[in-house]
């Protein structure tokens, strides 16, 4: 295995890595939204203990927001392209 070989590796599983994190995130705010949505708020959103609780879970919109904008350099479009490029090169020269 060629040294370029083993970087392009490292920088594959990296990206998949970083997806994996975001996905998991959306994963699991979906089944909140799905499971108890009166107990999830939008960070900055006024909120009824009554309905959410003393302790409701708080969304960052700005976050989740980021994830998505084209103008933020690690947002998934961007990630998932960048990882892209990289599985295609590793094909190009076979297998790591």
């Amino acid at each position: 295995m060629s040294e370029g070989t083993s970087a392009q590796g490292e920088e594959r599983r990296r990206y998949e890595q970083t997806l994996m994190r975001i996905g998991r995130r959306l994963e699991a705010l979906g089944q909140l939204l799905v499971q108890d949505p009166a107990r999830v708020i939008g960070k900055g959103f006024s909120a009824d203990p009554g309905v959410t609780g003393q302790r409701p879970i708080e969304i960052d919109m700005d976050e989740l927001r980021g994830l998505f904008d084209r103008a933020q350099a690690d947002n998934i479009g961007q990630l998932l392209s960048a990882y892209h490029s990289t599985v295609a090169e590793g094909r190009q020269k076979g297998p790591a």
